[in-house]
């Protein structure tokens, strides 16, 4: 209804200002229903007392700006019936309709009483919304400006709303933040031709706007359920995670945590991740309903995907499936659509929008996703719709595991990701079993905390409770089993790719010669390569693992992996040897009886020693009930460097890992080890990253104190890197 309560109608002139071109749809229709589909989800900027209807206003005026001649007459075919109506081919420079938008925003809110930093950050979120974040304009010709009044108008009315909260929001750049990545999703939804195609939209009257409207709102609550972007509100079940907890997951269960960044070192198999997921229980009760699982690679996001589904999903009856994402998710999703939507406008990348369709995209959307660390990273990175990343994963938790094992380069970028985090109030859980203590304050810092980080010395196992603005707390914790490690050195063993695979290989070969499981760890592919064909065995005695194999093999071999080796394995072999890369140090639950592995930085060395004995089991390879040390002592055989003239020759080894952790790690197991896990931990760790010095003769200490420089040195240049790829940090007074 109009200001005297009569109907409101458009007239046929109005209606030929179009929105999308192929096929055709009026401009005023697609501005409701970007606005029906922003009421059909969640309001992301209710917290800063916007009403839905004043949110579904903001997103149905971002398209304003296309009743403008540089945007009309872009089809010529449409050129000759505009100019006829009164709207001309103006001689205007160009100026793309986004920005036009953004500045009709500006004037709006401006006009309306709203502060300029708001009216700003409102012009700014319009701006974007096509992955741009300039706001420059031009003025707008008359007759464009006058039918961008009648519109708006048109919307206010059907809204039943004028302007937007006068109070200024708290935190601009998490209202901007969540705002945008709101339009962006709204208008990509609403510009799915599918969608504005649908038979039920087209058999309206064309000048009643309430009523197309009103069906418009049906057809968005149908489609954010079948697109899965609806979020089940049932309660948290903590306790259904897992019949006995261990004490790291009974930790969990017993203290009060509020969601925040939660950290979390536990050795290998301690449960970390189940403990993720009863945390993650416990903040549905402060309105966190999803999780996204951010794992260091592909391997390991295949397999958290089934138990995520399997374990967490199925088993609280959550009745949806996670979505899984990675470089080669989509060989892996069913339901991948042969012909993307059409979706974009004119001159844009069609592509890039209608990706976040696929099932694979939509996991950094959904309530459940599974799959790379570097999705996530995104979320944190000045790239084309990254902050779309951070708008899914509002109001979930982010779980990152394997935090240790990322570059400088990666770290700085994740430091600014959790940044982001604490702004739009993202709660974040990082796991790692070797996380040095100059990583941990790192990420403390980056979450806003005012201190409290316990240091090197700090308790093992441990949980420390992060919240922006305050002093981070330390929870103790004890692990469910303590072992004995024990590291035996192979001398020599390092070299050319082929130069001692025979002797790596006849060694494996004498550890399973009455029977048992092995794994070989390799630095290379190469390596790795080599000592599988020096392997004396039959082909189904052994099995090459590495990242090189194209996606369908590498799927299949990362089956029959876990099918062989896994926890509940049911066909576990008498006698095998496994020749893997890396793939299998980390996230994988996979267990064997013997290990030897080519040296490594010593934390990894610890992680590679997590899948040995990692469960209790018979004779037969059958799976005990645990307790005391029935899993056994594990012994890890690494194969040492060759040294010539003094000096170390670290091979191909030396191209992987930088030459601080490997020299200090050298320091550290010649001549043997024994260490007691998991009360040597942080002294090993400590050790191999910080500046310590023991006595020791394997290593001159002058070559390790230049190795320290220069992993200094290339340190600060990756986080410098890092930095200069990140978003902005976030300020509370701008967006």
């Amino acid at each position: 209804m109009d200001d005297k309560g009569r109907p409101f109608s458009f007239t046929d002139r109005l209606d030929l200002l179009w929105a999308k071109s192929s096929p055709r749809h009026p401009l005023w229709k697609h501005l409701l229903d970007t606005a029906a589909i922003s009421l059909a989800l969640p309001n992301p900027v209710a917290s800063f007392g916007w009403l839905d209807e004043q949110t579904a206003l903001m997103v149905g005026l971002h398209d304003i700006g296309k009743a403008d001649s540089s945007f009309q007459h872009q089809e010529k075919k449409f050129s000759e019936e505009l100019a006829g109506a009164g709207f001309p081919l103006t001689a205007d420079a160009r100026c793309r309709h986004e920005r036009l938008s953004a500045s009709f925003m500006r004037k709006k809110l401006e006009c309306a009483g709203l502060d300029p930093f708001t009216a700003s950050a409102i012009a700014r979120c319009v701006a974007a919304h096509h992955g741009y974040w300039d706001e420059a304009a031009r003025d707008v010709h008359e007759a464009y400006s006058k039918a961008q009044d009648e519109m708006c108008h048109m919307l206010e009315n059907v809204l039943e709303v004028n302007d937007p909260p006068m109070e200024r929001p708290s935190d601009l750049s998490a209202f901007g933040m969540r705002l945008t990545g709101h339009i962006v999703l709204c208008d990509w939804i609403a510009s799915n031709e599918k969608f504005f195609t649908d038979d039920r939209l087209q058999e309206l009257e064309i000048d009643n706007p309430t009523a197309y409207f009103a069906k418009s709102k049906e057809i968005a609550g149908e489609w954010i359920e079948k697109l899965s972007l609806e979020r089940d509100q049932s309660p948290g079940k903590p306790a259904h995670i897992v019949e006995t907890p261990r004490p790291i997951q009974r930790a969990i269960l017993d203290q009060e945590i509020p969601p925040g960044l939660v950290i979390i070192e536990a050795p290998m198999g301690e449960g970390k991740t189940e403990a993720a997921w009863i945390l993650a229980e416990k903040w549905r009760s402060h309105g966190y309903h999803g999780m996204y699982m951010a794992l260091p690679t592909m391997a390991t996001s295949d397999s958290l995907h089934q138990r995520y589904h399997d374990d967490y999903l199925k088993k609280l009856e959550r009745g949806k499936d996670a979505k899984l994402v990675h470089g080669m998710a989509w060989l892996r999703d069913e339901q991948e659509l042969e012909k993307p939507p059409n979706v974009g406008e004119p001159g844009d990348d069609r592509s890039l929008a209608a990706a976040w369709f696929r099932p694979t995209r939509k996991a950094m959307l959904a309530a459940h996703g599974v799959g790379t660390v570097d999705q996530a990273m995104l979320a944190g990175m000045h790239v084309k719709f990254g902050f779309l990343r951070l708008y899914g994963l509002a109001d979930r938790v982010l779980v990152i595991d394997e935090v240790h094992a990322y570059d400088a380069y990666m770290s700085a970028i994740i430091a600014r990701l959790l940044q982001w985090c604490a702004c739009l109030k993202i709660p974040v859980i990082l796991l790692s079993a070797t996380l040095s203590a100059k990583q941990r304050a790192a990420m403390i810092e980056a979450y806003g905390a005012t201190g409290g980080d316990p240091g090197p010395d700090a308790a093992y196992p441990l949980i420390t409770v992060v919240e922006p603005k305050k002093p981070a707390r330390s929870i103790a914790a004890s692990a469910s089993i303590c072992r004995t490690l024990r590291i035996e050195t192979l001398p020599d063993h390092i070299g050319k790719a082929t130069s001692h695979a025979k002797k790596t290989a006849g060694m494996a070969e004498k550890l399973v010669e009455q029977g048992g499981c092995c794994c070989i760890i390799l630095n290379t592919v190469k390596q790795a390569q080599a000592v599988y064909q020096e392997l004396k065995l039959d082909d189904n005695e052994k099995l090459l693992f590495h990242a090189r194999f194209t996606a369908a093999d590498r799927e299949k071999i990362t089956n029959r992996v876990l099918g062989m080796f896994g926890k509940e394995s049911t066909c576990r072999p008498q006698k095998f040897v496994l020749v893997a890369t890396q793939v299998v140090e980390q996230s994988l639950d996979v267990d064997f009886d013997h290990m030897i592995s080519e040296i490594a930085p010593i934390d990894l060395l610890l992680q590679r020693s997590g899948r040995i004995k990692r469960h209790a089991r018979d004779k037969h390879g059958k799976l005990k009930e645990e307790g005391g040390d029935e899993r056994g002592h594990p012994a890890l055989h690494v194969l040492l460097p060759k040294q010539k003239d003094g000096e170390w020759a670290f091979g191909g080894t030396g191209y992987v890992y930088a030459a601080k952790p490997l020299f200090r790690t050298l320091a550290i197991i010649s001549g043997g080890l024994n260490a007691r896990l998991p009360d040597d931990f942080r002294q090993l760790i400590e050790r191999c990253y910080g500046q310590e010095v023991w006595v020791q003769d394997v290593v001159a200490w002058d070559a390790i104190r230049k190795a320290d420089e220069d992993w200094e040195n290339e340190t600060q240049l990756l986080h410098s890197k890092g930095r200069q790829f990140a978003l902005k940090t976030p300020n509370r007074r701008f967006f």
